[in-house]
């Protein structure tokens, strides 16, 4: 997943996490909406932009860096300014650059030192963010995304209790929990086994991946247990299968095995099962 992604599903779901990133107090729920924008008749697409629902209150552009980019001010400055004039707005702008680290800042070029010094423009270093157990949910997320892969674990399990404790079952409580899933496939990239060594399933329960690996595994069960159903008719039929013909079996797509099912009724012999394989599959 790339981390503009993720950052705008962040603040889809809590749209008050920016303004507490750059020490605002957070405007009334409904004052903005926050979406990705694409620049009419150009190629450039901004992270995301906070459009207020009163006139007058100030745009807030957004832009994510997880690596560095010695065009980032440009590209922002341009971007911005684009935005602007397609929509005329009747309130000014504020721009936030929020950054994994400070190593990933560039120099301004001397062009946009004025406007890169504006009180109306903010950088956001999250590896530098002070988080702690009571701070806003928006902002332990942000900072669990740039935790230490050796404290990450324990950062998140705290993170989902708190979450469990402090949010009523309902649609919050769900997209906290959707959040944190993503942010730990994503920091960790491990696949189900890991994840399920760190992360019981009850602690992301009802979260769309691990329905997922639920799902995978009911999936795979039901298929161990149609091999192993075949397996055993097929010792009574033909006699005990050698290694590598259990071995070739165990290969065949699902609806070959169902197929596999049906055919061995009518073998008489391992001669026709070596027969029906070699039709179904290269040796």
């Amino acid at each position: 997943m790339r981390t503009d992604h993720l950052f705008y599903k962040l603040f889809q779901a809590f749209p008050e996490t920016l303004f507490q990133l750059i020490g605002l107090q957070p405007p009334a729920p409904g004052s903005y909406s926050f979406d990705a924008v694409e620049v009419k008749q150009t190629a450039l697409r901004i992270d995301g932009v906070f459009v207020p629902s009163v006139p007058r209150e100030p745009y807030y552009f957004v832009e994510v860096q997880f690596q560095k980019d010695k065009d980032i001010y440009w590209r922002l400055c341009t971007e911005l300014l684009l935005y602007m004039r397609g929509s005329a707005p009747e309130g000014d702008w504020r721009a936030v650059l929020i950054f994994a680290g400070r190593h990933l800042d560039v120099e301004v070029p001397a062009t946009l030192s004025g406007w890169a010094a504006d009180v109306r423009f903010g950088r956001v270093y999250l590896d530098e963010l002070v988080v702690e157990e009571d701070s806003p949910l928006g902002l332990s997320l942000v900072r669990l995304v740039v935790e230490q892969e050796r404290t990450f674990p324990a950062r998140a399990r705290r993170l989902l209790e708190r979450t469990r404790e402090r949010l009523p079952a309902g649609e919050a409580r769900q997209r906290a929990l959707e959040l944190i899933e993503t942010i730990i496939v994503y920091k960790l990239r491990y696949g189900p086994e890991a994840l399920r060594a760190m992360f019981t399933l009850d602690e992301l329960e009802n979260t769309p991946y691990v329905q997922g690996l639920k799902a995978q595994a009911r999936r795979e069960a039901g298929r161990e247990a149609r091999l192993s159903l075949v397996l055993r008719q097929l010792d009574r039929r033909v006699g005990v299968l050698e290694p590598g013909m259990i071995e070739r079996i165990g290969r065949l797509p699902d609806e070959r095995l169902d197929a596999l099912a049906e055919a061995l009724l009518d073998f008489g012999s391992a001669a026709d099962l070596q027969s029906w394989l070699d039709s179904q599959m290269p040796g």
